[in-house]
């Protein structure tokens, strides 16, 4: 899928449709450049999940967990923001194995800086600034 969007809130639409569709287990990896809009997409299929709680950046702290009922089942949402990260061992003190399983749905910004140990079944999100108030957004499953 792919669309173009010119507001924060648009943005915010697709990823709440998105995330109607999300089940347990799911990844989904974000490709972008500062500022292009990821923290917003998370804001997006956040709400599309039905949490209420506010989203912010983990950007400082690495990684936010947030719990949600998804179909009768408990499940947690876990935002990752890989920015500051320098090297794989950063990385894998998060305890990514442990936050890739059944129970969770896992979004990650700046998903390049792992691209190698992602898992194949996920969904990729490829953010890009076309100008000041413009993004394309393509969606690939895998």
């Amino acid at each position: 899928m792919e669309a173009k969007t010119t507001s924060p809130r648009q943005t915010q639409k697709i990823a709440q449709e998105l995330g109607k569709t999300l089940k347990s287990g799911e990844v989904i990896a974000l490709y972008g450049d500062l500022g292009v809009g990821k923290t917003v997409f998370v804001q997006g299929l956040a709400h599309g999940l039905g949490i209420k709680r506010r989203i912010l950046s983990p950007t400082f702290v690495f990684m936010r967990s947030y719990p949600l009922i998804l179909k009768g089942k408990p499940l947690t949402f876990y935002h990752l923001d890989l920015y500051r990260g320098q090297s794989m061992q950063d990385f894998k003190a998060l305890g990514l194995d442990e936050i890739f399983e059944e129970n969770s749905i896992v979004v990650l910004e700046w998903a390049n800086k792992i691209k190698n140990i992602l898992p194949k079944k996920r969904i990729d999100v490829f953010l890009k600034i076309i100008d000041e108030k413009t993004r394309a957004i393509e969606i690939k499953k895998y």
